[in-house]
């Protein structure tokens, strides 16, 4: 049984979606602040995503300023009446030196950095780039300043959705990696402010 007791006062949906599939998925590379657009397959994606959220009362969508997210999001609106707000800090970690390799042209060309950030993936910072303590900061910022009053939409990335979980779980920090967040996922969590209670989390339609 849920333990709806926990909440005190209007229960609200917060959604929380990761955006679709991007133009060079295959390549597998860390994308981070890269401003990459859709792939076909994500454009396909943001319109399933559009047809789910069409009757769940979103009042209010928040993205990331990248494109990947701003298009999907803006794609969800269409079927919506309500605000589409904007936020930078909900942009994806800047990955530094990692930006646009893979793992495999990481750990090659990097191994020092590489080894560095699988034992301490909370607060490693990449050589010009953020660490997930440098996202979670500003991340937690937002969230403190979300009205918990209606229901909620957010656009982001999986380094940031990631945080946010951690956030409203509760989560340790070394947990961080352990959070799956697949393309055009979706992450559902119920609350009145205070309690949060997770319905799903990377949900694939």
């Amino acid at each position: 049984m849920e333990k709806l007791e926990f909440f005190k006062g209007n229960i609200i949906s917060i959604y929380i979606v990761r955006h679709p599939e991007v133009e060079n998925a295959l390549l597998k590379v860390f994308n981070g602040s890269l401003d990459v657009g859709l792939s076909e397959n994500g454009l396909a994606q943001a319109k399933k995503l559009k047809e789910f959220f069409k009757d769940k009362g979103i009042k209010k969508i928040f993205s990331s300023p990248l494109k990947r997210c701003l298009n999907t999001a803006s794609i969800i609106q269409e079927a919506l009446s309500c605000e589409l707000v904007i936020d930078s800090r909900l942009k994806e970690r800047n990955f530094g030196i990692f930006e646009s390799l893979s793992w495999q042209e990481i750990e090659k060309n990097y191994p020092i950095e590489a080894k560095n950030f699988l034992k301490d993936p909370f607060n490693f910072k990449i050589k010009n780039g953020e660490s997930f303590f440098d996202v979670y900061n500003r991340v937690k910022s937002f969230l403190e300043e979300l009205d918990f009053s209606e229901h909620t939409l957010i656009v982001a990335h999986g380094g940031v959705n990631r945080v946010m979980i951690k956030h409203f779980m509760d989560l340790k920090n070394e947990k961080i990696l352990s959070i799956s967040q697949d393309f055009a996922c979706i992450n559902h969590f119920l609350t009145d402010g205070n309690f949060f209670l997770a319905k799903l989390i990377n949900g694939v339609l």
